[in-house]
Protein backbone atom coordinates (compact mmCIF):
# COMPACT_ATOMS: atom_id res chain seq x y z
CA UNK A 1 0.00 0.00 0.00
CA UNK A 2 1.65 3.72 -0.94
CA UNK A 3 2.31 5.56 1.90
CA UNK A 4 -0.47 8.66 2.20
CA UNK A 5 0.43 12.44 0.96
CA UNK A 6 0.86 13.89 4.56
CA UNK A 7 3.90 10.65 4.98
CA UNK A 8 4.99 11.44 1.72
CA UNK A 9 5.48 15.35 2.34
CA UNK A 10 6.96 15.18 6.06
CA UNK A 11 9.30 12.41 4.30
CA UNK A 12 10.37 14.55 1.80
CA UNK A 13 10.72 17.52 4.01
CA UNK A 14 13.46 14.83 5.71
CA UNK A 15 15.14 14.00 2.58
CA UNK A 16 14.17 10.05 3.47
CA UNK A 17 12.25 9.53 0.45
CA UNK A 18 13.44 6.94 -2.01
CA UNK A 19 13.12 7.14 -5.48
CA UNK A 20 10.38 5.30 -5.86
CA UNK A 21 8.32 7.54 -3.73
CA UNK A 22 9.66 10.67 -5.27
CA UNK A 23 8.40 9.75 -8.24
CA UNK A 24 4.82 9.17 -6.62
CA UNK A 25 5.47 12.30 -4.98
CA UNK A 26 5.79 14.08 -8.10
CA UNK A 27 3.33 11.95 -9.75
CA UNK A 28 0.46 12.86 -7.24
CA UNK A 29 1.23 16.81 -7.24
CA UNK A 30 0.76 16.49 -11.03
CA UNK A 31 -2.70 15.55 -10.65
CA UNK A 32 -4.46 16.00 -7.54
CA UNK A 33 -4.85 19.43 -6.42
CA UNK A 34 -6.47 17.84 -2.86
CA UNK A 35 -2.81 16.08 -2.40
CA UNK A 36 -1.57 20.00 -3.15
CA UNK A 37 -2.83 21.68 -0.38
CA UNK A 38 -2.14 18.91 1.89
CA UNK A 39 1.53 19.22 0.52
CA UNK A 40 1.20 22.92 0.59
CA UNK A 41 -0.13 23.12 4.35
CA UNK A 42 2.96 20.04 5.90
CA UNK A 43 5.33 22.60 3.97
CA UNK A 44 4.18 25.75 5.24
CA UNK A 45 3.65 24.25 9.22
CA UNK A 46 6.76 23.75 8.54
CA UNK A 47 8.87 26.76 7.14
CA UNK A 48 6.75 28.31 9.93
CA UNK A 49 8.21 26.93 12.65
CA UNK A 50 11.79 26.87 10.70
CA UNK A 51 10.82 30.59 10.45
CA UNK A 52 10.44 31.12 14.37
CA UNK A 53 13.33 28.86 15.54
CA UNK A 54 15.31 31.26 13.66
CA UNK A 55 13.86 34.74 14.75
CA UNK A 56 14.39 33.10 18.16
CA UNK A 57 18.03 32.68 17.53
CA UNK A 58 18.50 35.84 16.17
CA UNK A 59 17.16 37.82 19.56
CA UNK A 60 19.42 35.66 21.19
CA UNK A 61 22.42 36.59 19.31
CA UNK A 62 21.36 40.73 19.34
CA UNK A 63 20.42 40.50 15.74
CA UNK A 64 17.18 43.09 16.67
CA UNK A 65 19.00 45.18 18.62
CA UNK A 66 21.14 47.10 15.78
CA UNK A 67 19.86 50.18 14.80
CA UNK A 68 17.20 50.29 12.26
CA UNK A 69 15.37 52.57 9.33
CA UNK A 70 12.01 53.48 9.79
CA UNK A 71 11.40 50.50 6.40
CA UNK A 72 13.38 47.81 8.34
CA UNK A 73 11.39 48.65 11.61
CA UNK A 74 8.16 48.70 10.31
CA UNK A 75 9.15 45.01 8.18
CA UNK A 76 10.30 43.92 11.60
CA UNK A 77 7.11 44.67 13.38
CA UNK A 78 4.80 42.74 10.97
CA UNK A 79 2.71 40.40 13.48
CA UNK A 80 4.04 37.02 13.53
CA UNK A 81 1.45 35.33 11.74
CA UNK A 82 2.48 37.63 8.46
CA UNK A 83 5.94 36.89 8.49
CA UNK A 84 5.27 33.15 9.08
CA UNK A 85 3.23 32.88 6.08
CA UNK A 86 4.94 35.02 3.57
CA UNK A 87 8.04 32.99 4.62
CA UNK A 88 6.91 29.52 4.42
CA UNK A 89 5.33 30.94 1.20
CA UNK A 90 8.54 31.17 -0.36
CA UNK A 91 9.46 28.20 1.39
CA UNK A 92 6.90 26.10 -0.20
CA UNK A 93 7.69 27.51 -3.31
CA UNK A 94 11.46 26.83 -3.26
CA UNK A 95 10.83 22.98 -1.46
CA UNK A 96 8.26 22.36 -4.96
CA UNK A 97 11.00 23.35 -7.16
CA UNK A 98 13.71 21.16 -5.66
CA UNK A 99 11.27 17.86 -5.62
CA UNK A 100 10.88 18.84 -9.76
CA UNK A 101 14.35 19.28 -9.97
CA UNK A 102 15.33 16.36 -8.20
CA UNK A 103 12.45 14.27 -10.31
CA UNK A 104 13.67 15.10 -13.47
CA UNK A 105 17.48 15.20 -12.96
CA UNK A 106 16.75 11.46 -11.62
CA UNK A 107 14.54 10.93 -14.49
CA UNK A 108 17.08 12.48 -17.20
CA UNK A 109 20.02 9.99 -15.27
CA UNK A 110 17.26 7.05 -15.74
CA UNK A 111 17.52 7.73 -19.60
CA UNK A 112 21.58 6.91 -19.82
CA UNK A 113 21.43 3.39 -21.05
CA UNK A 114 24.78 2.59 -21.91
CA UNK A 115 28.52 4.23 -21.64
CA UNK A 116 31.19 4.21 -24.28
CA UNK A 117 34.08 1.60 -23.35
CA UNK A 118 35.91 2.54 -26.01
CA UNK A 119 36.34 4.30 -29.93
CA UNK A 120 38.61 5.17 -32.71
CA UNK A 121 38.15 7.12 -35.69
CA UNK A 122 35.63 8.73 -37.27
CA UNK A 123 32.32 8.67 -35.50
CA UNK A 124 28.92 10.08 -35.17
CA UNK A 125 26.02 9.65 -32.67
CA UNK A 126 22.75 10.92 -33.56
CA UNK A 127 20.14 10.87 -30.26
CA UNK A 128 17.20 12.28 -28.70
CA UNK A 129 15.67 15.10 -30.65
CA UNK A 130 18.16 14.55 -33.96
CA UNK A 131 21.11 15.99 -31.91
CA UNK A 132 23.99 14.84 -33.94
CA UNK A 133 27.65 14.67 -32.24
CA UNK A 134 30.92 13.82 -33.21
CA UNK A 135 32.87 14.60 -30.39
CA UNK A 136 32.59 11.34 -28.42
CA UNK A 137 34.92 10.48 -25.75
CA UNK A 138 35.19 7.03 -23.57
CA UNK A 139 32.92 7.71 -20.39
CA UNK A 140 29.87 9.41 -22.02
CA UNK A 141 26.62 8.04 -21.17
CA UNK A 142 24.28 7.90 -24.21
CA UNK A 143 20.73 7.45 -24.02
CA UNK A 144 19.72 5.23 -26.99
CA UNK A 145 20.49 6.69 -30.59
CA UNK A 146 21.98 5.56 -33.58
CA UNK A 147 26.52 5.24 -33.87
CA UNK A 148 27.82 5.65 -37.40
CA UNK A 149 31.21 4.04 -38.35
CA UNK A 150 31.84 6.60 -41.14
CA UNK A 151 35.19 4.79 -42.37
CA UNK A 152 37.10 1.50 -42.10
CA UNK A 153 38.67 2.51 -39.62
CA UNK A 154 36.14 3.07 -37.20
CA UNK A 155 36.01 1.03 -33.60
CA UNK A 156 32.58 1.81 -31.15
CA UNK A 157 32.46 -0.10 -28.02
CA UNK A 158 28.91 0.20 -25.67
CA UNK A 159 28.35 -0.93 -22.26
CA UNK A 160 25.28 -1.38 -21.27
CA UNK A 161 23.93 -0.72 -17.34
CA UNK A 162 23.86 -4.55 -17.08
CA UNK A 163 27.67 -5.10 -18.15
CA UNK A 164 26.60 -6.26 -21.48
CA UNK A 165 29.14 -4.91 -24.04
CA UNK A 166 28.77 -4.42 -27.85
CA UNK A 167 31.22 -3.34 -30.27
CA UNK A 168 31.15 -2.15 -33.88
CA UNK A 169 33.80 -1.57 -36.30
CA UNK A 170 34.03 -0.71 -39.88
CA UNK A 171 31.92 1.24 -41.55
CA UNK A 172 28.76 0.49 -39.36
CA UNK A 173 25.47 1.24 -38.67
CA UNK A 174 23.94 0.41 -35.50
CA UNK A 175 20.52 1.81 -33.24
CA UNK A 176 20.16 0.56 -29.85
CA UNK A 177 17.88 1.18 -27.22
CA UNK A 178 16.70 0.13 -23.89
CA UNK A 179 13.37 0.23 -22.34
CA UNK A 180 13.44 -2.85 -19.99
CA UNK A 181 14.75 -4.73 -23.63
CA UNK A 182 17.41 -4.26 -25.04
CA UNK A 183 16.27 -4.10 -28.66
CA UNK A 184 19.49 -3.23 -31.41
CA UNK A 185 18.90 -2.74 -35.50
CA UNK A 186 22.46 -3.33 -37.24
CA UNK A 187 21.67 -2.04 -40.14
CA UNK A 188 25.16 -2.44 -41.76
CA UNK A 189 28.36 -3.75 -40.67
CA UNK A 190 30.16 -5.60 -38.34
CA UNK A 191 29.06 -5.84 -34.83
CA UNK A 192 30.46 -8.36 -31.65
CA UNK A 193 28.79 -8.85 -28.02
CA UNK A 194 29.40 -10.22 -25.16
CA UNK A 195 25.81 -10.47 -23.04
CA UNK A 196 24.99 -10.93 -19.71
CA UNK A 197 21.75 -13.32 -19.13
CA UNK A 198 18.87 -10.96 -19.76
CA UNK A 199 15.86 -10.75 -17.44
CA UNK A 200 12.98 -13.93 -18.28
CA UNK A 201 10.77 -13.25 -21.32
CA UNK A 202 13.00 -10.05 -22.41
CA UNK A 203 15.87 -11.40 -24.51
CA UNK A 204 17.99 -8.80 -26.01
CA UNK A 205 16.63 -8.25 -29.95
CA UNK A 206 19.15 -7.51 -32.90
CA UNK A 207 17.52 -6.96 -36.18
CA UNK A 208 18.95 -6.57 -39.06
CA UNK A 209 17.70 -6.22 -42.79
CA UNK A 210 17.42 -9.84 -43.38
CA UNK A 211 16.75 -11.26 -40.22
CA UNK A 212 16.10 -11.23 -35.71
CA UNK A 213 18.28 -12.47 -33.38
CA UNK A 214 17.25 -13.34 -30.27
CA UNK A 215 19.75 -13.33 -27.17
CA UNK A 216 19.46 -14.53 -23.49
CA UNK A 217 23.13 -14.20 -22.75
CA UNK A 218 25.78 -15.08 -24.99
CA UNK A 219 29.00 -14.15 -27.22
CA UNK A 220 28.72 -13.72 -31.15
CA UNK A 221 29.65 -11.92 -34.26
CA UNK A 222 27.20 -10.42 -36.56
CA UNK A 223 28.50 -9.03 -40.32
CA UNK A 224 24.96 -8.14 -42.33
CA UNK A 225 24.15 -5.61 -45.43
CA UNK A 226 21.50 -5.99 -46.99
CA UNK A 227 21.48 -9.15 -48.54
CA UNK A 228 22.40 -11.58 -45.72
CA UNK A 229 23.18 -11.73 -42.02
CA UNK A 230 25.92 -13.65 -40.43
CA UNK A 231 26.30 -15.04 -37.24
CA UNK A 232 29.16 -16.76 -35.75
CA UNK A 233 28.20 -17.90 -31.89
CA UNK A 234 31.36 -18.57 -29.65
CA UNK A 235 29.29 -18.60 -26.21
CA UNK A 236 26.04 -19.76 -25.23
CA UNK A 237 23.07 -20.30 -27.60
CA UNK A 238 21.48 -18.03 -29.88
CA UNK A 239 17.85 -17.85 -31.63
CA UNK A 240 18.05 -16.66 -35.64
CA UNK A 241 14.81 -15.90 -37.34
CA UNK A 242 15.05 -15.30 -41.57
CA UNK A 243 12.51 -12.43 -42.20
CA UNK A 244 12.03 -13.62 -45.79
CA UNK A 245 10.20 -16.86 -44.96
CA UNK A 246 9.56 -16.62 -40.68
CA UNK A 247 11.30 -19.70 -40.67
CA UNK A 248 14.19 -20.36 -37.28
CA UNK A 249 17.01 -21.82 -36.25
CA UNK A 250 18.96 -21.73 -33.06
CA UNK A 251 22.70 -21.80 -32.73
CA UNK A 252 24.77 -23.17 -30.43
CA UNK A 253 28.21 -22.23 -29.32
CA UNK A 254 31.01 -22.88 -31.98
CA UNK A 255 28.50 -23.39 -34.28
CA UNK A 256 27.25 -20.38 -37.13
CA UNK A 257 24.60 -19.37 -39.64
CA UNK A 258 23.81 -17.38 -42.54
CA UNK A 259 20.23 -16.20 -43.45
CA UNK A 260 19.73 -14.96 -46.71
CA UNK A 261 16.85 -15.37 -49.03
CA UNK A 262 18.57 -17.45 -51.30
CA UNK A 263 20.35 -20.33 -49.43
CA UNK A 264 19.87 -22.67 -46.61
CA UNK A 265 19.40 -21.96 -43.47
CA UNK A 266 21.49 -24.67 -42.05
CA UNK A 267 23.50 -24.75 -39.01
CA UNK A 268 27.37 -24.96 -39.58
CA UNK A 269 30.43 -25.74 -37.46
CA UNK A 270 32.20 -22.92 -36.79
CA UNK A 271 35.57 -23.25 -39.37
CA UNK A 272 39.09 -24.02 -38.04
CA UNK A 273 41.51 -20.53 -38.23
CA UNK A 274 42.61 -19.48 -41.48
CA UNK A 275 46.43 -18.06 -41.86
CA UNK A 276 46.36 -17.13 -46.15
CA UNK A 277 43.30 -14.80 -47.42
CA UNK A 278 42.69 -12.97 -50.52
CA UNK A 279 40.52 -10.58 -51.75
CA UNK A 280 38.21 -11.60 -54.55
CA UNK A 281 36.75 -8.35 -56.37
CA UNK A 282 35.65 -10.39 -59.41
CA UNK A 283 32.73 -10.73 -57.23
CA UNK A 284 31.95 -7.68 -56.83
CA UNK A 285 32.02 -4.69 -54.24
CA UNK A 286 30.48 -7.11 -51.05
CA UNK A 287 32.11 -6.05 -47.53
CA UNK A 288 34.52 -3.41 -49.71
CA UNK A 289 35.05 0.15 -49.14
CA UNK A 290 35.91 2.30 -51.74
CA UNK A 291 34.44 2.93 -55.29
CA UNK A 292 33.89 -0.72 -57.07
CA UNK A 293 34.91 -0.69 -60.87
CA UNK A 294 34.29 -3.46 -62.78
CA UNK A 295 36.87 -5.58 -64.69
CA UNK A 296 37.01 -6.33 -68.84
CA UNK A 297 38.31 -8.81 -70.66
CA UNK A 298 41.70 -6.69 -70.49
CA UNK A 299 41.37 -4.86 -67.13
CA UNK A 300 40.90 -6.79 -63.95
CA UNK A 301 38.46 -5.54 -61.66
CA UNK A 302 39.60 -2.55 -58.89
CA UNK A 303 38.41 -0.80 -55.65
CA UNK A 304 39.31 3.13 -56.19
CA UNK A 305 39.63 5.25 -53.23
CA UNK A 306 36.77 7.62 -51.26
CA UNK A 307 37.79 10.96 -49.54
CA UNK A 308 36.59 11.52 -45.97
CA UNK A 309 37.12 14.46 -44.29
CA UNK A 310 37.79 14.50 -40.23
CA UNK A 311 35.46 16.93 -39.15
CA UNK A 312 37.83 17.83 -35.70
CA UNK A 313 41.07 18.42 -37.74
CA UNK A 314 39.69 18.98 -41.83
CA UNK A 315 42.40 16.10 -42.55
CA UNK A 316 41.36 14.34 -45.19
CA UNK A 317 41.64 10.88 -46.37
CA UNK A 318 41.56 9.02 -49.36
CA UNK A 319 40.84 5.28 -48.46
CA UNK A 320 39.80 1.80 -49.92
CA UNK A 321 39.11 -1.13 -47.48
CA UNK A 322 38.26 -4.91 -47.73
CA UNK A 323 36.78 -6.89 -44.74
CA UNK A 324 38.92 -10.09 -44.68
CA UNK A 325 37.44 -12.33 -41.24
CA UNK A 326 33.33 -12.59 -41.64
CA UNK A 327 31.21 -14.60 -39.44
CA UNK A 328 30.39 -17.21 -41.95
CA UNK A 329 34.25 -17.97 -43.03
CA UNK A 330 36.95 -18.81 -41.04
CA UNK A 331 38.90 -16.32 -38.44
CA UNK A 332 42.18 -14.65 -40.76
CA UNK A 333 44.69 -14.74 -38.22
CA UNK A 334 48.53 -13.73 -38.51
CA UNK A 335 51.75 -14.86 -37.48
CA UNK A 336 55.13 -13.75 -36.89
CA UNK A 337 55.66 -15.66 -40.83
CA UNK A 338 52.53 -13.17 -42.06
CA UNK A 339 52.65 -10.42 -45.02
CA UNK A 340 51.08 -8.81 -46.56
CA UNK A 341 50.72 -8.30 -50.73
CA UNK A 342 49.70 -5.46 -52.21
CA UNK A 343 48.58 -4.84 -56.06
CA UNK A 344 47.02 -2.16 -57.21
CA UNK A 345 47.94 1.74 -58.80
CA UNK A 346 49.01 5.26 -57.78
CA UNK A 347 48.75 8.04 -60.42
CA UNK A 348 50.20 10.65 -58.39
CA UNK A 349 53.49 10.95 -56.56
CA UNK A 350 52.40 10.94 -52.93
CA UNK A 351 52.86 8.94 -48.84
CA UNK A 352 51.39 5.38 -48.84
CA UNK A 353 49.71 3.90 -45.85
CA UNK A 354 48.91 0.24 -45.79
CA UNK A 355 47.43 -1.18 -42.84
CA UNK A 356 45.21 -3.82 -41.03
CA UNK A 357 42.78 -3.27 -37.65
CA UNK A 358 43.02 -6.39 -35.95
CA UNK A 359 41.05 -8.08 -33.04
CA UNK A 360 41.43 -10.81 -30.27
CA UNK A 361 39.99 -14.03 -30.43
CA UNK A 362 37.57 -12.57 -27.95
CA UNK A 363 36.19 -9.77 -30.25
CA UNK A 364 38.22 -7.16 -28.43
CA UNK A 365 39.61 -4.51 -30.72
CA UNK A 366 43.58 -4.87 -30.83
CA UNK A 367 44.41 -2.07 -32.69
CA UNK A 368 45.35 -0.35 -36.22
CA UNK A 369 48.75 -1.46 -37.35
CA UNK A 370 50.24 0.25 -40.37
CA UNK A 371 53.32 0.50 -42.41
CA UNK A 372 54.34 4.31 -43.95
CA UNK A 373 55.93 3.84 -47.34
CA UNK A 374 57.27 7.45 -48.21
CA UNK A 375 56.70 8.50 -52.07
CA UNK A 376 60.85 8.56 -52.34
CA UNK A 377 60.52 4.86 -51.24
CA UNK A 378 57.65 3.63 -53.89
CA UNK A 379 59.46 5.51 -56.80
CA UNK A 380 57.70 5.44 -60.53
CA UNK A 381 54.23 6.17 -60.24
CA UNK A 382 51.86 3.82 -61.88
CA UNK A 383 51.56 -0.03 -61.10
CA UNK A 384 52.03 -1.25 -56.87
CA UNK A 385 53.58 -4.52 -56.43
CA UNK A 386 54.47 -4.46 -52.67
CA UNK A 387 55.17 -7.24 -50.14
CA UNK A 388 55.26 -5.95 -46.86
CA UNK A 389 56.64 -8.23 -43.68
CA UNK A 390 54.51 -8.55 -40.80
CA UNK A 391 57.04 -6.96 -38.63
CA UNK A 392 57.01 -3.69 -40.83
CA UNK A 393 53.26 -3.33 -39.39
CA UNK A 394 53.71 -0.60 -36.21
CA UNK A 395 50.72 0.43 -34.34
CA UNK A 396 48.90 4.18 -35.82
CA UNK A 397 50.05 6.70 -34.09
CA UNK A 398 46.60 7.61 -33.47
CA UNK A 399 46.38 5.73 -31.15
CA UNK A 400 49.15 7.04 -28.68
CA UNK A 401 46.71 6.85 -25.87
CA UNK A 402 45.60 3.54 -26.12
CA UNK A 403 49.07 2.05 -26.57
CA UNK A 404 48.97 0.75 -22.68
CA UNK A 405 45.81 -1.19 -23.45
CA UNK A 406 46.95 -2.72 -27.07
CA UNK A 407 49.73 -5.46 -28.04
CA UNK A 408 53.25 -4.07 -28.86
CA UNK A 409 53.15 -6.58 -32.13
CA UNK A 410 51.11 -7.47 -34.92
CA UNK A 411 51.12 -11.26 -34.56
CA UNK A 412 48.90 -14.20 -33.41
CA UNK A 413 45.51 -11.75 -33.66
CA UNK A 414 42.70 -12.02 -35.95
CA UNK A 415 42.47 -9.69 -39.40
CA UNK A 416 39.10 -8.20 -39.25
CA UNK A 417 40.41 -5.92 -42.69
CA UNK A 418 43.27 -4.87 -44.67
CA UNK A 419 43.37 -1.25 -46.15
CA UNK A 420 45.42 2.01 -47.97
CA UNK A 421 45.01 5.40 -47.61
CA UNK A 422 47.00 8.71 -48.70
CA UNK A 423 46.33 12.31 -47.47
CA UNK A 424 45.97 15.47 -47.92
CA UNK A 425 45.03 15.15 -51.78
CA UNK A 426 43.74 13.10 -54.08
CA UNK A 427 46.35 10.50 -55.38
CA UNK A 428 44.56 8.12 -57.54
CA UNK A 429 44.98 5.53 -55.47
CA UNK A 430 43.08 2.18 -56.49
CA UNK A 431 44.08 -1.26 -55.79
CA UNK A 432 43.48 -4.79 -57.23
CA UNK A 433 43.93 -7.51 -55.07
CA UNK A 434 44.77 -7.72 -51.11
CA UNK A 435 46.46 -10.67 -50.20
CA UNK A 436 47.78 -12.50 -46.67
CA UNK A 437 50.10 -15.04 -46.86
CA UNK A 438 52.96 -16.70 -44.88
CA UNK A 439 56.34 -16.32 -46.09
CA UNK A 440 58.49 -20.00 -46.61
CA UNK A 441 60.98 -21.29 -43.92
Amino acid sequence: MKRSIKSLSRAYQDQTLGDDEIKDLDQILATDSEAREVFMRETNLIAALEDVAVDESAKEIGFFDRPTDSHEKQRLSKPFWTKMAFGAMIAASIVILLVATVFFSRQAEDRFIATIVGLSGPLQWTGDGGQVRADLDVGMKLSGGTIDGLTHDSWFALVFRDGSKVVISGNSMLAFSDAGQKKLHLKLGTLSADVEPQPEGFPMLIHTPTAVVEVVGTSFEIDTDLESTALNVSKGKVQVMRLSDGNSVEVPSQHQVVAAADQDLSVNHIPQVAYTWRSRLEQGPRRTYGKWIPGSNSVMPRLHCIAHTVKDTGLTIYAVSTQVTAADAAAVMTNPRSRVHVQGRLDRESDLFVGMTLRTRKGEFAGRFQVRLPAKQLGTIGDLDLILPINDFKLDPSLKSMKHQLPDLAHNLVVESLWCHTLYQQAGLSITSLELSEREE
